[in-house]
């Protein structure tokens, strides 16, 4: 049988024959002028998978023979989040402090937004950041920014210029949208407030796109068609031909009291070439959503910042 321990034994930076019975080895120096470095030195966290915990009564052992105390060695997430850490890294992120600011560079647009969250919150920043599937004029956008007061008085601030995240490539050259194409978000290191901050990443294969309504932007779907005024089905269907697109349909229900606006999806053969498009919305490559209703309205629901569902 494999033994468990093998690979904690080699994420080890003492192992116990170093320490067994010589205080003054050079694997117990090191480790003790690692602790007594003092707030200033760079923390490195280790979360360590559940087996570890059989590792501990043996390392602690160790460990206090040489006169060392082992807490101060593995640092958790929990201790981390207090922002006494400067770096911190794991399979979706790497954050480090840079000069006035965090770096966090991202090793994998795929992973569970938890492990970003994670991160930032480990170095003291109070930020969740969502990658989502976005087309691919959106992917390396942010597409939802929202910011706040997080705690204490006064209004979330930072002293180093601006609060506002920024957003760099590496290579700098390359488009968003390539594979090998890194983003690297950069954050003031003295923000004093929250953020939610949502990206855009490459969308896998049948995914929908978060940045729906971007339809009629330059670059998408619907780039350049107007439908302010609304515009008859037919008219719609023969531009999407045009543009190879496969068409959806949802028929707008406006709430007449509050102004919200519901959305009931319909097959095209419920559909008449007379009923009029409010908007269109692109679901994923290749497929687009033409939001319509049967008779023509006063005027177009959307234009009048009618709430939509998220």
């Amino acid at each position: 049988m494999r033994n468990i321990h093998e690979p904690l034994d080699r994420l080890a930076r003492v192992r116990d024959g170093e320490l067994t019975d010589q205080a003054s080895a050079a694997g117990a120096r090191a480790l003790l002028a690692s602790i007594v470095a003092g707030p200033g030195a760079t923390t490195t966290a280790v979360t360590a998978p559940a087996p570890w915990r059989l590792r501990m009564p043996r390392l602690a052992a160790g460990a206090l023979a040489a006169g060392v105390l082992v807490t101060g060695v593995i640092v958790g997430p929990g201790v981390l989040g207090s922002g006494s850490a400067t770096s911190y890294a794991n399979s979706a992120i790497d954050i480090e402090r840079d000069g006035d600011q965090y770096v966090a560079r991202i090793k994998d647009p795929f992973a569970d937004h938890a492990k970003y969250t994670e991160a930032f919150h480990a170095v003291g920043l109070d930020i969740e950041l969502r990658l989502v599937p976005a087309s691919p004029t959106g992917v390396g956008r942010f597409l939802s920014f929202m910011w706040g007061r997080s705690s204490g008085a006064g209004p979330a601030r930072s002293t180093s210029g601006g609060s506002l995240p920024t957003l760099a490539f590496t290579p700098q050259s390359c488009r968003p949208d390539q594979d090998d194409c890194g983003m690297t978000v950069r954050v003031p290191a003295d923000y004093t407030g929250s953020m939610r901050l949502s990206l855009g990443r490459r969308a896998e294969p049948g995914e929908e796109y978060e940045n729906r309504e971007w339809a009629t932007a330059p670059g998408e779907m619907f780039d350049g068609v107007r439908l302010q005024d609304g515009r008859p089905v037919d008219a719609m269907l023969a531009e999407a031909r045009r543009r190879d697109l496969t068409v959806e349909f949802s028929r707008i229900r406006p709430d007449a009291e509050t102004g919200a606006l519901s959305f009931e999806p319909l097959p095209a053969d419920q559909v008449r070439g007379d009923w009029t498009v409010w908007e269109a919305w692109q679901v994923k490559a290749g497929v687009i959503r033409l939001l319509v209703t049967p008779e023509r309205l006063p005027e177009n629901p959307f234009e009048k910042g009618a709430h939509l569902p998220s």
